[in-house]
């Protein structure tokens, strides 16, 4: 009992996602903690007086009561909810034969958790609590009657020859049967073969309401069955004398019956042959199973209600892992109908790379040896995305040899999953991104004036143009990597955004081995493209995709030693698109494999290896973009100097048609002189930014701090203020805030524009309500210039 019990509180407590479950048993004036799940199983043995409190109200009334905020709630044992945290709670009796026997009872730690829906699944394990306690009684009664039986049999075989030594003994039992007939708390009744009663105890007449004296020697139909029911009751009596069901043991049937009041119950009756001084008799024990029928009644009432449930996947399993039943919420989270998941093995939910590991088998088999497995996991759902899972397994209790039957409760925490990293991380992201970000384009901006300088000034060398054209391609790419590293702070709190388009996985190959070439070229390393040539095609943002596989690549380029072979395959597995990246290289350690893909993590510190290099970002954006797309990445490795291995998981779609995006036109240049104040403590920066101006027909001045600029706006009115925001001392912000109190003096009519390598939209909010007309993110392109001196013309 007290196992079942837990059992029951375990239950309990995941179905109703609650902090604690316990089952209360009275016990004179007080109550007992038999059984406690949660916070509450420490306190299991504390014993409380039921005065006072909501669980003793609960008794009396013996209906369900709520105490939806303990702190305010007069009704409660305010020590008591605080010693087992209790801010809120329900309860409900356990009414067996009339009279409460224990309390079920729900607790959370928050006020206001409960409602109509804990009251029903309370009621319903109630009337299963009343119900096991019923049969356990009646089943104990009916092993002592039985043995009793079997005694008094033995003792009416005994040999005639030793029949007077051992009469008095004989009489003796058979008193001491009467004796136990008679106050046995099951109707027993014995028949002849005519079906008239030749026994009747104390417990028929309570459950009848008929006296032995009224019902002996009478036929026992006319007291107990309805009298709609009768013939078909006597024919089945006369097909069970007539056939040989009467010489099987303990036969049971369920029939209508009445009491002597006219009130009908459905009864159980146990009949079995006996003979007794060469007569044959039958005896028939009978109870009432009103109650247990209630209780399967709730069972179903129940199962329905975890039918319902939306937000849990809940299923059975059978002890081969073959799912045997299939709630909503399992459809609305997997996508499979019950008719097409009930009879199919657990498998079917698993990635492929976790069935080569028998992950499956695995997880049945620890749930067998401990009854209750936990675990989260990557999950497949019917159309090939993956999230992922928090999974309970739970061994049902089984009797005696009967094969293990399993419940498995899962939940998707994919979005818990990523706030977990996020909250980890965005501390020392946030700060590190708002410093690197500025410091890394700092630098950018006089190579970009440069790189301008150059397709200004006009060449015809063919050597000049080549080198102007590469350095523009390579700042372009390193443009793009401090925005990448930027990004990887949007992506962690969610803040990017795809273009999807369907994309053909041969494209993506194409493009990332086209971009990685120069890495593997530059350490006489060979890039070996396994394709099966069928065409696959992924849901995603192509952009992104390549940006993925290029740093996969990169990755095992830079780890690999010169002149090894690094394997990209491409193709699709189980219904799945997958990208694999192998290479001969340094491999990744055990215990470092769990955390590759955090944020600014690498597995040995800076300094360690000369060729060890990167800010620990290029993975996190990988594994962002790959389940961005629904799918996931995964790390292999045997171990330092084996290699590694890195699998690029992704739903399949099927081709489509599309185009390429539309550039925009670049904005028109200015057409009048202006004169430009350009302010950045950079020196480079300044004096590259006004020979761009120059260039483009326009008077030009630097100033290389807050100060200077003050003094040289003063001294010459300028038409436009390209000004750096983070200087020492005076900032940008105190320069603009310094130009446009000089409104009087021209200050409000003068175009300022922040150069800045801070572009996040929390910057340029800020920027604009100090009064900048415009906001450059560093390197400015000459583009943007030639717009912000377009304006300050028009």
């Amino acid at each position: 009992m007290p196992e079942y019990l837990q059992k029951v509180t375990d239950t309990l407590r995941e179905v109703a996602d609650v902090s604690s479950s316990v089952i209360e048993w009275i016990e004179g004036d007080e109550l007992v903690y038999r059984a406690a799940s949660g916070a509450a199983a420490r306190h299991v043995g504390t014993r409380l007086p039921s005065a006072g409190s909501l669980s003793g109200l609960c008794i009396t009334r013996q209906e369900a009561l709520v105490s939806r905020n303990t702190a305010t709630d007069h009704r409660v044992d305010r020590a008591a909810c605080q010693a087992v945290g209790a801010a809120s709670m329900v309860v409900a009796p356990v009414i067996h034969e009339g009279r409460s026997v224990a309390v079920l009872k729900l607790i959370s730690g928050e006020p206001e958790q409960f409602g109509q829906a804990d009251i029903a699944i309370l009621n319903a394990f109630c009337a299963c609590i009343a119900e096991t306690i019923a049969r356990e009684e009646i089943a104990q009664e009916h092993r002592r009657l039985v043995e009793q039986h079997a005694s008094v049999s033995a003792t009416l075989s005994v040999e005639s020859s030793l029949r007077v030594e051992f009469e008095k003994k004989l009489a003796d039992a058979l008193r001491r049967r009467r004796t136990v007939l008679d106050n046995a708390h099951i109707a027993f009744v014995s028949i002849d073969e005519a079906g008239m009663v030749i026994y009747w105890n104390e417990a028929a007449t309570r459950l009848f309401g008929w006296r032995a004296q009224e019902v002996m020697n009478r036929e026992l139909a006319q007291f107990i069955v309805p009298e709609r029911h009768r013939a078909a009751h006597r024919a089945g009596l006369t097909r069970y004398l007539a056939t040989g069901e009467a010489r099987v043991i303990d036969t049971r049937v369920e029939l209508p019956a009445k009491r002597r009041d006219g009130s009908e119950f459905t009864a159980e009756l146990t009949i079995s042959e006996v003979w007794y001084e060469g007569q044959r008799q039958f005896t028939c024990f009978i109870h009432d199973i009103t109650d247990r029928l209630r209780a399967t009644e709730a069972n179903q009432r129940l199962r329905l209600l975890i039918d319902s449930v939306s937000d849990y996947a809940i299923y059975m399993l059978d002890s081969n892992g073959i799912v045997r039943s299939w709630n909503d919420g399992a459809h609305a989270l997997y996508g499979y109908t019950a008719e097409e998941a009930i009879g199919r093995h657990l498998a079917l939910f698993y990635t492929p790379d976790e069935l080569g590991r028998d992950r499956p088998g695995d997880i049945i088999r620890r749930a067998i040896e401990h009854g209750r497995v936990e675990h989260e996991g990557w999950r497949v759902r019917k159309d090939g995305s993956e999230f992922w899972a928090h999974v309970t397994l739970s061994a049902m209790p089984s009797k005696e040899g009967s094969a293990q039957d399993f419940v498995a409760i899962t939940r998707d925490m994919t979005s818990r999953r990523r706030l977990e990293e996020l909250e980890a991380s965005s501390r020392r992201m946030n700060e590190f991104l708002a410093l690197l970000g500025h410091e890394l384009r700092n630098p950018l901006a006089p190579i970009r004036n440069a790189v301008s300088i150059l397709k200004l000034k006009a060449s015809d060398d063919s050597d000049v143009i080549r080198s102007r054209q590469i350095v523009d391609r390579q700042l372009a790419h390193l443009t793009k990597l401090v925005d990448d590293l930027l990004e990887a702070g949007r992506v962690s709190s969610g803040k990017i955004r795809l273009t999807t388009d369907v994309v053909d996985i041969a494209d993506v190959v194409h493009l990332s081995a086209e971009a990685s070439q120069p890495s593997f070229d530059a350490r006489q390393q060979r890039l070996v493209v396994e394709h099966t040539g069928q065409r696959v095609f992924v849901n995603g943002d192509p952009t992104r995709l390549v940006q993925a596989l290029n740093n996969l690549l990169n990755n095992a380029s830079k780890f690999s030693p010169a002149g090894s072979t690094i394997t990209l395959e491409a193709g699709t597995r189980g219904g799945t698109a997958l990208l694999r990246v192998s290479d001969q290289g340094r491999g990744i350690s055990a215990d470092a494999l769990g955390a590759v893909f955090d944020l600014f993590v690498q597995e040995h510190p800076p300094g360690a290896h000369a060729d060890e290099g990167g800010l620990g970002i290029g993975l996190t954006l990988v594994r962002a973009i790959a389940e961005l797309h629904g799918g996931h990445v995964e790390a292999q490795s045997d171990g330092p100097g084996k290699g590694s291995v890195f699998s690029l998981w992704l739903p399949l779609a099927q081709a489509a048609a599309h185009e390429p995006p539309k550039l925009a036109a670049p904005e028109p240049s200015a057409n009048r002189q202006l004169e430009v104040l350009v302010v950045d403590d950079n020196r480079d920066s300044a004096d590259s930014m006004t020979l761009v101006v120059d260039m483009l027909g326009h008077s030009a001045r630097a100033a290389y701090n807050g100060e200077e600029a003050m003094r040289r706006f003063d001294e010459r009115r300028p038409d436009v203020v390209l000004l750096d925001l983070s200087m020492p001392g005076v900032t940008g912000f105190d320069v603009i805030r310094g130009i446009r109190e000089r409104a009087g003096g021209g200050g409000a009519h003068v175009i300022v524009a922040a150069m800045t390598g801070l572009g996040s939209d929390e910057d340029m909010a800020r920027t604009r309500a100090a009064g900048f007309d415009a906001h450059l993110i560093k390197p400015v392109d000459l583009n943007e210039v030639e717009a912000v001196l377009a304006l300050a013309a028009r």
